[in-house]
């Protein structure tokens, strides 16, 4: 077994934009790989993470989570049947607008999955080490993603909120920029496939061996497979709650899955899982370092993750919910839901305000509900108008809206508006804690040494594989810690340390310590001395 590291070209692309074309991103099946020089630094000849589009921001950002619907006209709708008049206000189910937990989510994303990347390495077992481990014949390689089970373990997002909130269509729009699968090609007869993301919607009273099987669909419906291949594989051949687990980290080693999100997960069952369910999935995270991330509304969450050991895997917290507590958020979108209109005399922004907290409280705030509300509120003008009734769009007529479509959501609303009142007092009570409780201080770090360890670290591994191309990164990162530690006052350049490394390598006897130059650095900056090669 060995590490294997190849080295690949960048596409020249602008740092706004995708290296990937829409096509490409939501193809099903695999795409070839293109790489992007990354700005960070540890990820620069990482090629599972170059080959990621970067996140999206900015004017950019607002188009991609922004889905208008046509115009309306309303000189073609004179023309219509009043039936065929409310069906185009159907097309406001498709309406989607940038709510603002978008550019959190968008980065926290990029972050957790190359974060899972940086964990793990690709290693492969050429014939030789297939036939002393295994003792197979045939001759073959066999190329596998792996993270050390002593590294700790990545984690993902937890993107939670009220139902109806966007938290789904979200994540719908999220992946739409990335290819779900990437080929790379090291050399002609190899080709490496990395599943950058599986998302799994929990489905209704499902448990976790459900779950399992849902994974092995998720890969198959990735790979553009017709026929369940990996799916049977997990329900047919794997037995018990275990082999279903140790099948599932093999497939994600096989394929360097990147993240596994669970969509909706208030619909498992809990009343029939046990707490060693939750650890065999959270063990999946620790053997393979797989960034796990769950959606989902936060009762869910809690009994999920109720666990720190558990709920630390989840990572970072995104509220979905928190727009709807912001009125002046919920204005601004309804400005931007005013722009279709199938009335005769059109809402201006003076009504909008005055009609804004009625709508507001019909809906909690919340998107789905504003833009369902809204749907009907068109429909019933319509059918008015349709009758020769004459109807204002006015607070009264809101509501008698609401109570008609929504009337079994009312309660479900009420207590929404209710948590939101408690929300902002338990926020009061905190800040006054804050003032008073202890404060402690983080122990100091020698924050410049260690930036000097990992580029000399890089700089080093550089060199040495030029030559022996045998010796994982890990092996030589050991030696040069161990170089640097005699080292106290940085006297040695990048070349010297290489030798040493070299000389370690080979066994031969190292030259007896120099005695430390008194010569400075010429640069005060550590980081910038070593890079003078």
């Amino acid at each position: 077994m060995e590490e294997l590291n190849w080295k690949y070209w960048y596409t020249d692309v602008d740092k706004d934009k995708n290296q990937y074309t829409y096509e490409e991103c939501n193809r099903i099946g695999p795409v070839d790989a293109k790489y992007v020089k990354s700005s960070n630094k540890d990820f620069n000849g990482n090629p599972f993470i170059e080959a990621l589009p970067r996140p999206r921001d900015g004017n950019e950002l607002i188009k991609a989570y922004t889905c208008p619907i046509p115009a309306v006209d309303m000189g073609e709708l004179d023309d219509m049947t009043i039936n065929e008049q409310k069906e185009t206000v159907l097309s406001l189910k498709r309406l989607r607008l940038p709510l603002s937990f978008h550019k959190q989510l968008e980065f926290i994303n990029y972050d957790v999955v190359s974060s899972s990347y940086m964990l793990r390495k690709m290693y492969v077992w050429n014939e030789e080490d297939i036939q002393f481990s295994i003792n197979e014949q045939t001759t073959r390689q066999i190329i596998k993603m792996r993270g050390k089970i002593e590294d700790s373990a990545p984690t993902g997002f937890a993107l939670l909120g009220y139902s109806g909130c966007g938290k789904s269509t979200s994540l719908k729009q999220l992946f739409d920029n990335i290819p779900q699968v990437i080929m790379h090609h090291p050399d002609p007869a190899t080709n490496i496939t990395q599943i950058t993301y599986l998302v799994v919607s929990c489905m209704p009273n499902s448990n976790f061996a459900t779950l399992y099987r849902q994974i092995g669909e998720a890969i198959d419906n990735a790979l553009g497979y017709p026929e369940p291949v990996y799916e049977l594989m997990i329900t047919k051949k794997c037995r018990s709650l275990a082999e279903k687990q140790l099948k599932v980290c093999e497939l994600i080693e096989k394929f360097s899955i990147g993240t596994i999100v669970l969509d909706e997960i208030q619909l498992i069952n809990f009343n029939s899982n046990k707490e060693n369910s939750y650890e065999g999935l959270l063990g999946i995270v620790n053997k393979t370092k797989i960034a796990l991330s769950v959606v989902g509304t936060d009762e869910a969450y809690k009994k999920l993750f109720g666990m720190l050991r558990n709920a630390r895997r989840a990572g970072e917290y995104i509220n979905a919910s928190a727009y709807t507590s912001d009125k002046e958020y919920f204005n601004y979108l309804l400005s931007m839901l005013l722009t279709w209109q199938w009335l005769d005399k059109p809402i201006k922004k003076e009504q909008a305000q005055e009609l804004s907290d009625t709508l507001y409280e019909c809906t909690g705030g919340i998107i789905n509900m504003l833009i369902w509300l809204y749907k009907w509120i068109m429909i019933e003008y319509l059918d008015n108008r349709s009758k020769g009734k004459i109807v204002i769009i006015n607070e009264k007529f809101i509501k008698s809206v609401s109570k008609k479509h929504f009337g079994q959501l009312k309660g479900a609303i009420d207590m929404v508006n209710q948590a939101k009142v408690e929300e902002m007092e338990d926020e009061q009570i905190l800040m006054l804690a804050e003032s008073d409780k202890n404060k402690y201080e983080m122990p100091e770090t020698n924050v410049e040494n260690l930036a000097y360890e990992s580029k000399m670290i890089n700089i080093v591994i550089g060199k040495v594989h030029q030559i022996y191309t045998d010796v994982t990164s890990d092996d030589i990162a050991r030696y040069v810690r161990q170089i640097l530690a005699e080292d106290e006052y940085h006297r040695m350049k990048p070349t010297e340390v290489a030798k040493e490394v070299v000389a370690i390598i080979t066994g031969s006897p190292t030259r007896k310590k120099r005695r430390p130059s008194s010569k400075a650095p010429a640069s005060k900056n550590i980081c910038d001395y070593i890079s003078n090669t």
